[in-house]
């Protein structure tokens, strides 16, 4: 699955009046994606949990490593975070078009949540909207593709260990940084939470811009915190 980094929403000025009786959608096709777009945030929140490791990663999608069969897997779920962009992306898509068409403006969260709530709000503006056709056909794939990360099926397959280089562009908060250290190589295993707050107060590693709401944690890109790590040597303290 190709991840799209979602587009901004543009506001495009105050809403028109709809008609109803001219859609692009019938009512089946109508409720089919109402459906899907009410099961979006229920399906987000197991999407997380599934990232943040509480989920096995031997699943299709994940990577794996050489590893001694008593060892953990990695702390992180690759497919989770593919998806879920995905996911984000295709709404966001939706949503833009049914603002720049309807000359409707968005109100609604910008999270993915969000953005499927005000969907089903407007989802007359978006059955209105050319091009529509293709809208259940998009959301269903990509809600079908996170219930696979969610509840794999019993098929594994044998992932390429390149997995773990993608690994390095994905987004991850401390704790699963540290978390994922532990199963790496010796050359990691001093990189713990505040060590990363020293290269981030050194200035060495930045968070990923949000917007974020004010309790989540900070996000960062796991490749530069590792290069980091590996780059500023941690200064031994000398004794008196």
């Amino acid at each position: 699955m190709t991840t799209r980094r979602p587009a901004s929403i543009r506001h495009s000025g105050p809403a028109r009046n709809i008609d109803p009786n001219h859609l692009y959608l019938d009512r089946v096709q109508l409720r089919e994606l109402v459906e899907l777009l009410r099961e979006i945030p229920e399906l987000v929140e197991d999407l997380g949990i599934a990232l943040t490791k509480q989920a096995r990663l031997s699943s299709p999608g994940d990577y794996r490593m050489h590893r001694r069969p008593s060892e953990q897997p990695l702390p992180y779920n690759q497919a989770a975070a593919l998806v879920a962009d995905e996911l984000h992306a295709v709404l966001v898509s939706w949503v833009r078009l049914v603002c720049e068409q309807r000359g409707i403006e968005y109100s609604g969260a910008p999270s993915t949540p969000g953005l499927a709530r005000w969907l089903d709000r407007n989802v007359i503006a978006l059955a209105m909207t050319e091009g529509v056709q293709d809208a259940p056909t998009d959301v269903r794939a990509v809600v079908k593709a996170a219930w696979q990360v969610i509840c794999p099926s019993e098929a594994r397959a044998t992932v390429d260990h390149d997995r773990v280089e993608q690994a390095r562009q994905q987004r991850m908060n401390v704790s699963g940084i540290v978390a994922l250290a532990k199963e790496l190589d010796e050359s990691y295993r001093g990189l713990t939470a505040r060590r990363v707050r020293t290269l981030r107060d050194a200035q060495k590693v930045a968070p990923v811009p949000g917007p974020w709401a004010p309790e989540w944690p900070e996000l960062y890109v796991v490749g530069e915190v590792l290069d980091a790590h590996l780059a500023y040597p941690v200064r031994k303290r000398v004794r008196n």
